[in-house]
């Protein structure tokens, strides 16, 4: 049987994240990623979080599913920083911008099975490297296109959705994959939602990020809307035919990143 597709939500403040919870939300992310952020992405639309380590104690505080910490990348990640993320209620330490084998090992070496492990796929290098990374004890992987399209020099955020990339890095993963964000699946803003769920169809992911586009569009629908209605649309059969793009869809991918 197949797995329910997750959907996890980043923190945005507590009255939200009650009625996330109330909607079945699947987990919650804090983001504390931070450290060279701002300089990788400043002349890009993106979004950089800013949460502190109430964000995370208020999220524990109510309790939600599972609580996902977004830790700064290899380069600035220490120790502490991982203590805190769980001893403060933290499930699950999600670690951005690996570049190595090594660097994954050792971060993994830190933790000691105290909480899950995941990692951003977003770098060049890590692209080379997924069957090796897999290999270890990882919940799951999220490609981050912001970072990896910024990295590769493409002027599109969504051109490795459809140029290959994916098709060539999926069949390397073997635990949880995530690609991209959602919102509800009659809205969505460069690319319609529905077109974003044929993608991950296609490629069998297996959860997906609630962030920008969805708060965005809390002026139309409420939070248990757009849960509910993702999760009807997931739980859709329907023919593998039926989650590719055709030509007119597969254009609008190729939308300019800035």
């Amino acid at each position: 049987m197949t797995e329910p597709f997750e959907l996890f939500a980043f923190y945005s403040d507590q009255k939200r994240l009650i009625d996330l919870i109330d909607a079945d939300v699947d987990g919650i992310i804090i983001d504390w990623e931070s450290y060279g952020k701002h300089n990788r992405q400043e002349l890009f639309d993106t979004q950089v979080n800013e949460h502190g380590l109430q964000d995370l104690k208020t999220v524990s505080l109510h309790g939600p599913k599972q609580i996902i910490c977004r830790v700064n990348g290899p380069d600035y990640l220490n120790l502490q920083e991982i203590d805190l993320a769980i001893d403060n209620g933290a499930t699950e330490i999600l670690v951005p911008m690996i570049r190595s084998f090594d660097q994954a090992k050792s971060i993994i070496d830190l933790i000691k099975g105290r909480v899950h492990v995941s990692f951003m796929i977003e770098t060049i290098e890590a692209l080379e490297i997924t069957s090796e990374l897999n290999k270890l004890e990882v919940k799951r992987f999220f490609v981050g296109l912001n970072d990896l399209s910024i990295a590769r020099g493409s002027n599109s955020l969504f051109i490795p959705l459809i140029d290959g990339t994916i098709e060539k890095l999926r069949p390397n993963i073997t635990k949880g994959f995530g690609i991209a964000g959602l919102t509800h699946p009659d809205s969505g803003f460069p690319i319609p939602c529905q077109q974003l769920i044929k993608v991950m169809k296609q490629f069998k992911a297996s959860y997906g990020f609630l962030r920008r586009s969805f708060y965005r569009d809390l002026n139309k629908y409420s939070i248990k809307e757009i849960i509910d209605a993702l999760k009807a649309e997931f739980q859709k059969p329907e023919n593998e035919s039926a989650y590719y793009l055709n030509e007119k869809e597969r254009s609008r991918f190729n939308q300019p990143l800035i």
